[in-house]
């Protein structure tokens, strides 16, 4: 495949073509940056010392374990030392690096970015079905496979965007904007997440708060772009123009995103059950489900609280101005992770959830439910932009898309009721009580990531 850049208008400096070459060449042929010191040949098994490693074990490691040192190779990548004796080298950074970021970026800004603008049945639907095939999406991103899915799904994605323009009937609506889409976005989202934890290690969650921030432009610029083009092109149109903005997304991204790290065939199988058998990792995972559960609630139902409050159109931007506070706690926070550490500042970051979705129902005008929505989009985009480097150090480098995905698999079902629950619970009693109901699952949630933290480092102090 080639990569063309239109001709420049004016002279360029040699230094200037030499880049745009350089740039053109990666994006054509992504060189392999991260390699092994052992041959590359998958084994579902392997030796170390005299006893067989085990599932558990490839998935298992507490900070004294070799997959958790780490050292600086002569050609100036990370050199990370697997648990099973191989030796990987991470480039951390460099123009290949940071353009799989950039790709990363392009999925997160379509696919999340544009979900953030629904709520209800549907998009519960399309939250559920965005994390769920991240189970099978993770294993083919640790094996190499994962490219072939994600191509199709990159035509796919955006021909679901286009096709609502169409819908006549609910169901229509359902299959097309609820199913298709969910889906397809579910099998561009994990890759992206996975592929570009493989090119990282000391900056992993600066790189992946980067990635997250995306998502909360997107979720910034979408609902612009809809109530304006609604208002002057009817919804056929919308419709069209944002998926052909998800086309441009999804092209680049697939030009982009390739894997760092040589196949392996971890032992376990897709869906590694003796994984849960660390309880670090079993907790984290359950962490995850309660969070799911009442993380979005107050955006979900924000705005139709300020139309209550009459508050009229401004009411929408509600959800835009907590998207854009989102930004401050993804990349603020990772930022300094990787020095403290992922888990030390998610934790606070949930705590901060917590007050704000408590106190969501109490704001009684305009500035108050603002500041409400910013402060709130700050701890929720903590937590977007920190799960993912904290799920990475509860194991191996080598299933680090396994991992991952098996954690958002059974996230997904928590994003799939939380909406349609809080809403049945909102017909019945009130604001105050949906809010007590989604804190209460972020206290269950946060109970459970203190618990993770314990069990992973078994002392009060320590970088997670």
């Amino acid at each position: 495949m080639e990569t063309n850049f239109s001709p420049p208008t004016r002279t360029q400096s040699p230094t200037v073509m030499a880049a745009l070459s350089r740039v053109s060449s990666l994006v054509a042929n992504p060189p392999l940056d991260i390699h092994r010191n052992s041959p590359n040949t998958p084994r579902p098994l392997t030796e170390l010392g005299d006893k067989m490693v085990t599932e558990l074990e490839y998935t298992t490691h507490h900070p004294d374990t070799p997959s958790a040192a780490s050292t600086v190779a002569p050609d100036g990548c990370t050199e990370v030392k697997e648990l099973d004796g191989d030796t990987v080298h991470i480039p951390d950074g460099g123009l290949r690096a940071w353009l799989v970021v950039l790709g990363a970026c392009h999925i997160l800004f379509s696919t999340f970015g544009f979900v953030r603008t629904g709520s209800g049945w549907i998009g519960s639907l399309q939250y559920m079905l965005i994390y769920l095939p991240a189970l099978p999406m993770g294993r083919l991103v640790d094996r190499g496979l994962f490219l072939y899915p994600f191509w199709i799904a990159s035509a796919l994605y955006p021909l679901a965007i286009i096709l609502t323009a169409e819908v006549k009937e609910y169901w229509q609506a359902t299959l097309c904007h609820g199913v298709l889409f969910g889906f397809m976005a579910g099998i561009l989202f994990c890759p992206a997440i996975a592929v570009t934890s493989q090119w990282f290690h000391h900056k992993r969650a600066l790189a992946l708060g980067v990635v997250a921030c995306a998502s909360s432009l997107g979720g910034t610029i979408f609902p612009i772009i809809t109530t304006n083009c609604l208002k002057h092109l009817g919804f056929p149109w919308t419709m069209r123009i944002c998926g052909f903005i998800c086309l441009y997304s999804t092209i680049f991204a697939s030009l982009t995103l390739r894997n760092c790290l040589p196949p392996k065939n971890a032992a376990g199988g897709m869906f590694n059950l003796k994984a849960f058998k660390n309880p670090a990792y079993s907790f984290f995972t359950i962490g995850c489900f309660l969070v799911m559960g009442g993380l979005y609630t107050p955006l979900s139902f924000m705005d139709v609280m300020g139309k209550e409050m009459g508050l009229g159109t401004y009411a929408s931007y509600l959800i835009t101005i907590a998207n854009a506070f989102s930004t401050i706690g993804r990349i603020g926070p990772a930022l300094v992770a990787d020095k403290v550490g992922s888990m030390n500042i998610l934790i606070p970051g949930l705590f901060g959830s917590i007050i704000t979705t408590f106190g969501w129902p109490f704001a009684h005008n305009k500035a108050g439910i603002t500041a409400i929505a910013a402060t709130n989009g700050i701890f929720q985009g903590s937590f977007v932009s920190l799960l993912a480097p904290a799920c990475a150090v509860l194991g191996n480098v080598e299933d680090i898309g396994r991992r991952f995905g098996m954690v958002n698999t059974l996230m997904s079902f928590g994003a799939f009721l939380a909406a349609p629950a809080s809403g049945a619970l909102l017909s019945k009693t009130d604001f105050h009580a949906v809010s007590y109901y989604a804190a209460s699952l972020l206290i269950g949630g946060t109970a459970c990531f203190i618990l993770a933290r314990h069990y992973h480092l078994r002392k009060f102090w320590g970088k997670m």
